[in-house]
């Protein structure tokens, strides 16, 4: 990995632990932000934390300021944090449910990147983790699949708006993580097709671990930059 200086969101469990652990394991230095601390992570050299709820997105950018205090350039921003949100038809939910979602997965990110630059930080490639889902708009997923969708828009716009940093909307596959695994407890539903396919993927053992996951993604980062800035990139076809 070239990559000596990187950011991350939700690094509590899943993929964001997984990417900070590689991070550091490879010699990066790593800034990240989570609800809450992964303990295992606490005393590494190189790595900085703060506490930080992105479910309230006006409340990020004073501690995000002190985390990236004398900070003077990142390479890689990896905005991973993400929340799946009920899985119903869309008709059964209502608009606080959805609006909690929209805010982790968008607002929060539209958030953590105006605060980036307004800090003067510049970062190289900016990462946002999306998912197929953002494409299928399958019943049962809608607060997840609208967010990712949305979030896709937000990093192509903000593609044309700072055209120094590449930015992309990263699928990276099937994890293994508490997320899939809240799918997985739902039952089938006839209504909802995707939630049937993932429990039937991770059966057939085509999920990967969130290791397995973290190696590909950071491997994948040339070639993820050589796409147009703003672009929707899902890992399984590069």
């Amino acid at each position: 990995m070239s990559v000596r200086r990187v950011f991350l969101t939700g690094v509590h469990t899943g993929l964001g632990h997984a990417l900070a652990v590689r991070c550091l394991d490879d010699g990066a230095r790593v800034w990240a932000v989570s609800r809450n601390l992964p303990g295992d992570l606490a005393g590494r050299e190189r790595w900085s934390f703060a506490a930080l709820d992105l479910a309230r997105p006006t409340a990020i950018r004073p501690g995000l300021a002190k985390l990236l205090a004398n900070v003077e350039d990142l390479d890689l921003v990896i905005l991973n944090a993400g929340v799946l949100g009920p899985i119903r038809d869309l008709g059964e939910i209502s608009l606080d449910e959805l609006r909690w979602v929209m805010d982790v997965n968008v607002w929060a990110n539209k958030e953590l990147i105006d605060g980036l630059f307004a800090l003067g930080l510049a970062p190289r490639q900016v990462v946002g983790i999306s998912s197929g889902a953002s494409r299928n708009g399958s019943g049962g997923w809608g607060p997840y699949s609208i967010s990712k969708s949305a979030l896709n828009l937000l990093l192509r716009v903000y593609a044309h708006e700072h055209p120094g940093t590449h930015f992309s909307a990263v699928a990276p596959g099937l994890i293994d993580t508490p997320m899939t695994r809240e799918v997985r407890d739902q039952e089938d539903d006839p209504r909802h097709p995707s939630t049937s396919r993932v429990r039937g993927a991770f059966r057939e053992g085509r999920g990967m671990t969130p290791e397995q996951a973290a190696r590909n993604l950071l491997a994948a980062m040339d070639q993820v930059r050589e796409q147009p800035s703003g672009s929707y990139v899902d890992l399984r076809d590069l």
